[in-house]
């Protein structure tokens, strides 16, 4: 009875730190939630896109989620819908922060966050792997913080051994 008791009275105790978050993602708090926006280039115009930022399994990872459509052009008249889903999470033996994203149009980018040109309000993720690209392409992801319920998005690539050039970019707000 007295085990009982005992458990009992740990038991939300147990419960509430299997689900704290990775200390390691706590900079990245500020994108948690349902985010909304337009985007510009990406080889269109106008996009609108949806995207979510979800903590899952346990605080362990952070599930993301980006929807764009974009608006017919003259030179793609049906326009373009793009759909990406990844997880970021904390890879303790390379003691870094790490993105997997599998994008609709086939790309399986493994983006690592650079700590050198990360700061409080913004993130830089770049590709240490890609697969179904252009042979020794990167890629660059960066998330700016421009307000409480801002963030802006670069998306850049890099084709062999040419800089980095912007593909696109997302203005979301919070839902």
């Amino acid at each position: 009875m007295r085990k009982n008791l005992i458990l009992l009275l740990w038991l939300p105790f147990i419960h509430a730190t299997a689900w704290i978050q990775i200390p390691e993602l706590v900079n990245l708090d500020f994108l948690i939630g349902q985010w909304s926006g337009t985007g510009s280039g990406f080889g269109n115009n106008e996009s609108t896109i949806e995207s979510s930022f979800e903590y899952v399994k346990e605080g362990n990872y952070i599930e993301v989620y980006n929807e764009s459509v974009f608006e017919p052009t003259t030179t793609n008249p049906d326009g373009d819908h793009h759909i990406d889903k990844g997880f970021i999470s904390y890879d303790h033996a390379g003691r870094q922060v790490d993105f997997r994203q599998f994008n609709s149009e086939g790309y399986v980018n493994r983006y690592v966050l650079v700590d050198s040109l990360s700061t409080p309000t913004t993130l830089v993720f770049e590709t240490k792997e890609i697969e179904n690209f252009v042979p020794g392409g990167r890629a660059r992801w960066t998330i700016k913080r421009s307000g409480e319920d801002q963030i802006e998005t670069v998306f850049d690539v890099s084709f062999g051994e040419k800089g980095y050039t912007c593909l696109g970019t997302n203005m979301l707000t919070r839902k």
